[in-house]
């Protein structure tokens, strides 16, 4: 199924009054531990760690960017999640709602967060598994820095993961160091030519894939979005820059 084309529309009956989705999910991020889940709109987002390769995509929307207080997002603490906790939440933001029509409106489910998600990518894939052991047309999007070797992208597609929204801070190489700093959280942090490579091979593997760049001082947007394009991104969307 894909993502963007078809979702599902999720109406809460309660006392005879119908809420959408987006209450489910934001009861459910509410009732997780404190920086497990969270919730931009109607969307749920789960976080897997607090650990990067890079600067975290958040640092990147500019030193003024703050999270919105009625998300409820929060760093995570100790332990990191596994996949049973975030299955669960998932679980229960799906389990009471009523799906109607063929999903046009379902906003699904986002592996985001202060840190780099696919440095667990067991954690997103076998989270993956779970629910749709029971809940096949259940979205998943991850949001990446990209800067990860050809084969996890073959595993995300493999997991078959409707969207993976990769961060491209700029189409110059020099500029992009600047900006992202590889390897500032973690060793295992990758270079400009990795990032390409990621988005190529999700591309290659059939993967739908957004290019975002945040609209940061001197960065060429219209470049980076040629860029996106010929590496085979079917989307690419501008991010606010907060100074």
């Amino acid at each position: 199924m894909n993502f963007f084309r078809r979702r599902r529309v999720f109406f809460i009956c309660v006392r005879g009054r119908p809420r959408h989705h987006s209450t489910m999910a934001s009861a459910a991020a509410a009732a997780a531990r404190p920086g497990v889940a969270y919730t931009l709109g109607r969307t749920l987002y789960l976080s897997v760690t607090n650990r990067s390769n890079a600067l975290s995509i958040l640092k990147t929307r500019g030193p003024g960017f703050v999270m919105p207080p009625s998300s409820g997002f929060a760093l995570l603490s100790d332990p990191e999640p596994d996949a049973s906790e975030l299955a669960a939440i998932v679980d229960a933001t799906y389990e009471r709602a009523e799906i109607v029509g063929m999903g046009e409106n379902d906003p699904g489910v986002v592996f985001a967060g202060a840190g780099e998600p696919l440095l667990r990518l067991d954690v997103v894939v076998d989270t993956i598994a779970m629910v749709r052991e029971s809940r096949h047309g259940v979205p998943f999007r991850v949001h990446s820095n990209g800067l990860h070797e050809p084969n996890v992208a073959k595993t995300l597609a493999n997991a078959k993961v409707d969207r993976v929204t990769v961060a491209l801070a700029t189409a110059d190489p020099k500029q992009f160091t600047f900006l992202t700093r590889p390897n500032a959280g973690s060793p295992s942090g990758g270079d400009f030519n990795q990032l390409c490579g990621f988005i190529a091979t999700l591309a290659e593997e059939g993967v739908d894939v957004e290019a975002v760049t945040v609209a940061a001082p001197e960065v060429d947007v219209a470049a980076a979005r040629r860029l996106a394009e010929s590496l085979g991104a079917r989307a690419h969307r501008t991010r606010e820059y907060f100074p």
